[in-house]
This record gives structure tokens, C-alpha cells and sequence, in this order.
């Protein structure tokens, strides 16, 4: 680290020396200053001189003790354990690994997570070759090999069948889908090793008469591939990494959970080998810790939140949203070009601007690399097609002359309108989403300014490029104060289902904003209500 300021330092000093040369009064003041400077570095080096000297008479500096390591491991159980790459490289992570990472700086050690298998792990801890492992659940079994921490989330186990399937296994019970197992010769796709959350399916996978009927792999992504090669009939699973791995792979409009729920509470699992019950203690007060200080929850909004919320955003219903809200945009960007007789290039500006400009900006603020624009050009070439689109039918309006053709000016304005609005209500919820899949904190506050720079901004950016007196946006009718309030509103439901992490919750509160945005937009709009006057 010091040759490398030094570099800098020569750089800095020639850089400088470049820039004087030319300054004839700058030379006389050099000349002047050499002496005092000559002085000044020979004094400095003398007291390099003298600090080296005395650090070689020094007595070497003794090692401190070298931290103390915990052996763990890790395997693919998205979003709970994974490997990120959204930067180009692999960077290990999830809930349960930060969860992890968190306990050990706490107990001020080391973690060592391996990639291994769920079932070598389990072996590794009954050996004591291994001293700990995350998302565990308790079982007499393993409580012989075993100490447990006190639970730090719960997990709830679902059924996972192809969709439409669910409906043929009519079980309101634990008892009642195992009878109806045995009787449809069920074929269970399951984990290796895996406890679940019921003894009696704990049971029903262990019984040797079901041997031929159950399918054992090592991840729920193995589980997926085989129930969409009908290799399996359904597979057991932790609903939200059934959720996630389903969502990552494309395929979360092919499955569905079966209704009836199973949880239970997941803990720490320690080696009676090489753990104590004191370091057990000492867990359990590091996890009341986090929960006391606000860590637990910050782990779980940063590394759980943005994946359930993405999965919501990421459907098919919620695309068309976003899609006619971007037309909606790019058209206002038009019908300006057509009124002021702009060329193409400036009729391409004046639609880029509303629909992309506003989340470029916010992407720059947030400093989310690479920017949305960057990761979905296909908004881009939307925005184009929309221009030129819009281009044909005005030239052909005009070439035939056929006004009769053309819809009537107050109808086409409603419909641009409303097709706004809801382009408003979508990119309300994405520029939160956004915040929080870029971990900006606090959410409350850069929620609901990222909506507004998302949904309005844009616009503001095409008045200004148009030299408009009146910037809409700014002195028009309510608009960006529908995203604040509703971001707002979002933002708060979001920071408080953080300690839920319930997706059904999580997309009532996306269809709850984005319809909450939408009718607000719609009653301004009737009402012809104006923005808060400052005064």
C-alpha cells in the first residue's frame, strides 16, 4: 500500500510540474520556494531514515492469535443459500449464510463454508469433522449427534404439482394427502437427509413399503426438473425456495402449491464432537442480538425481500402493465412531435425521455450496475416500434385523408389517459422494487422517491428538452404526487413484511398499490384535481 502512494504521489508531483511550466510568474515563485522545499524533504527523509532504523532494532511484532474457525458448509437451497453472479462473479450468499456470517462476528470467529452436499454435512456433523450447519430442523435423530440453537425462522413445507394438478389430491390434512398417496401410487420427489415438518411424512418417506414411490435427489432444482419430465407426480419443499427456484428457472407458471401447509421452526445445528453446550449459549444470545439490534431484520429485507418481491414483479399480468405503460409514455412523446412538426430523431428523444428517462436516472442514483435500460434493451425497442408506429398512421391519415378513419380527439385522449395511469401505478411499484434489490436504506425514504423519479421524472426531463414554459409535471394535474404517496405506502408495507416473508402477502400488496395508483390517477383525472400548490 505505500509504494502505491508513492506512485500516486510521483504522478501528482509530475502532473503538477506539467501544469506550471507555462506560468512565468509560477517559475519565480519555484525558484524562491526550491530552497525551502529542499529543506522540508530533506528533513522528511531524514525522519524516514530514522523510522526505518528504529523498526529494524525493534524487536519483531508478535502474530496475534489466529481466529478461531467454525467448519460449516453450504448447498444450493435458493434464496436461503446461493451463489450471486450478478456481478460476473460467483459471491456466495442467502439468508441463512448472512445469518451465519452474522453469528460469527458476533462470537468474533471465522466461518468456512464448503460446498457440500446436505446429506455429507449431516455426516460431517455426526463426525465431527464439521461444526455447523444452517437451516436445520430438530429431530430426536439428530439430537444424538447434534445440539440444537434456538430457532432463529420458521419454514413452511408445500406440496409442489404441475398446475391443474392439485385438485386431485382433495386433502385438508397431513393424514388425509398420505392416504390419498398410497392410493394414487404418488410418486414423491424429496430431499436427501431432509427433515421435514411433520413426523408422519418424516415417517411416510422413511417407510421401506414407499421405497418404490419415493425419488431422492439433493436440491429442489433436481425435484423441478423431474416433475416437469414427469419423472415425479409432486415433491415436498420449503414453499419459498420452491417459489424461487421455480421463478429462476422460468417455469413458475407451470407448477402450483397444493393448499394444505406444514410449518416448523429451523435452528442452528452444532456437533456434540467438537461443540460444547457453552457455545450453544452463546449462539442462541448472539441470534437475540441480532434480533434486538435490527440486524436480523435488515438480513432478511436485503437478502429474502428483493427475491420474493422480483418473483411478483416478474409475471406475466404485471409485464402487460409495465408494457402499456411504456407505450402510454412513448405516445405522449409522439403526439408532441406531431404537434411541433419535430424530425424523426427529436420524435425518438421526446418518447426515449418519459418512458426510460425517469429509471435511468434513478438507476444512476442508486448506483445499480448495470442499469435497467442496460439489463432490458426490449424496452427500448418497444419505445421505437411505438414511434415509428405512431408515424405510419399519422402519414397514412394524412396521405389518404381519411378523418373519418381517425378516432375522435377526445376519445383518443382518454385512452391515452388511461393507459398513463396505469403505466403510472406499474412503475410506482418498480422503482421501490428497484431500492430494494439495490439495498438503498432506508426503504421509507428512497422507495417513494425512486417512484417518482421512475414514473414522472421522465417526463420532466422531455418538458425541459422541449424548452416548455410549463412543466407539466411540476405545475399540472396530480401525478408525481400519486407515486410519492403510494411509493410511500408500498415502501412502509414492505419494511413491515419483512419479518413475514409471505408471498401471498407480498403480491396483495403490489396489486393493492398498482390499483391504489391507477383509481387515484383516474378520480385527479375526472376531477380535474391540481397539484398541492407550494402557496
Amino acid at each position: 500500500m505505500r509504494f502505491l502512494r508513492t506512485a500516486d504521489a510521483q504522478r501528482a508531483f509530475r502532473l503538477g510540474e506539467q501544469g506550471s511550466r507555462p506560468e512565468t510568474s509560477a517559475r519565480c515563485t519555484r525558484s524562491f520556494l526550491s530552497p525551502i522545499a529542499a529543506w522540508i524533504a530533506g528533513c522528511l527523509g531524514f525522519l524516514v531514515l530514522a523510522a526505518s532504523a528504529a523498526a529494524q532494532t525493534a524487536a519483531p511484532a508478535r502474530p496475534g492469535p489466529a481466529a478461531e474457525i467454525l467448519r460449516g458448509g453450504w448447498y444450493p437451497w435458493d434464496p436461503y443459500q446461493y451463489q450471486d453472479y450478478s456481478r460476473g462473479v460467483a459471491l456466495l450468499t442467502g439468508f441463512d449464510i448472512e445469518i451465519e456470517r452474522a453469528v460469527a462476528r458476533i462470537l468474533g470467529v471465522e466461518m468456512d463454508l464448503p460446498l457440500r452436499e446436505w446429506e455429507p454435512h449431516l455426516s460431517a456433523i455426526a463426525a465431527g469433522t464439521a461444526d455447523i450447519a444452517a437451516g436445520a430442523t430438530k429431530s430426536e435423530e439428530r439430537e444424538r449427534y447434534a445440539y440444537f440453537s434456538k430457532p432463529y425462522r420458521t419454514e413452511t413445507n408445500v406440496l409442489i404439482v404441475r398446475r391443474g394438478k392439485s385438485a386431485r389430491l382433495a386433502a385438508g390434512t397431513v393424514d388425509e394427502l398420505l392416504e390419498a398417496f398410497g392410493k394414487q401410487k404418488f410418486r414423491l420427489g424429496v430431499i436427501g437427509g431432509y427433515v421435514y415438518a411433520d413426523k408422519r411424512i418424516n415417517a411416510f418417506v422413511a417407510d421401506p413399503a414407499n421405497r418404490d414411490r419415493i425419488v431422492v435427489v439433493e436440491t429442489d432444482s433436481r425435484n423441478l426438473q423431474n416433475l416437469m419430465a414427469g419423472v415425479v407426480d409432486g415433491f415436498l419443499a420449503d414453499r419459498l425456495s420452491a417459489a424461487t427456484t421455480a421463478w429462476r428457472r422460468n417455469e413458475a407458471s407451470l407448477i402450483e402449491e397444493h393448499p394444505l401447509r406444514v410449518s416448523t421452526d429451523i435452528h442452528f445445528m452444532l456437533s456434540r464432537v467438537s461443540q460444547t453446550p457453552e457455545r450453544v449459549a452463546r449462539i442462541d444470545a448472539a441470534i437475540d442480538e441480532m434480533k434486538r439490534s435490527g440486524e436480523f431484520h435488515r438480513i432478511a429485507r436485503v437478502y429474502v425481500m428483493p427475491v420474493l418481491t422480483n418473483q411478483t414483479i416478474d409475471t406475466g399480468w404485471f409485464a402487460l402493465l409495465a408494457f402499456i405503460g411504456t407505450v402510454a409514455f412513448a405516445l405522449s412523446g409522439v403526439m408532441l412531435a406531431h404537434e411541433g412538426k419535430y424530425t424523426v430523431f427529436a420524435a425518438m428523444l421526446l418518447a426515449v425521455l418519459p418512458a426510460v428517462g425517469g429509471g435511468i436516472v434513478r438507476d444512476l442514483l442508486l448506483q445499480r450496475e448495470p442499469i435497467g435500460i442496460v439489463r432490458h434493451p426490449d424496452v427500448l425497442l418497444v419505445v421505437f416500434g411505438t414511434v415509428l408506429a405512431g408515424m405510419l398512421v399519422i402519414r397514412g391519415a394524412q396521405l389518404l385523408q381519411a378523418r373519418h378513419l381517425v378516432l375522435p380527439t377526445t376519445l383518443a385522449s382518454r385512452s391515452i389517459e388511461v393507459t398513463d395511469a396505469v403505466g403510472l401505478a406499474a412503475f410506482t411499484v418498480t422503482g421501490v422494487v428497484v431500492v430494494l434489490d439495490a439495498g438503498v436504506q432506508p426503504l421509507w425514504l428512497w422507495g417513494p422517491i425512486a417512484a417518482v423519479l421512475t414514473s414522472a421524472f421522465g417526463g420532466v426531463m422531455r418538458d425541459l428538452f422541449r424548452h416548455d414554459r410549463v412543466v407539466a409535471n411540476l405545475r399540472g394535474e396530480l401525478y408525481a404526487e400519486i407515486a410519492f404517496v403510494w411509493g410511500l405506502a408500498f415502501a412502509l408495507f414492505l419494511d413491515w413484511e419483512g419479518d413475514r416473508l409471505e408471498p401471498q402477502e407480498i403480491v396483495l400488496g403490489v396489486v393493492v398499490t398498482v390499483a391504489g395508483a391507477f383509481i387515484t390517477r383516474m378520480i385527479a383525472i375526472s376531477r380535474r384535481t391540481k397539484g398541492w400548490r407550494f402557496s
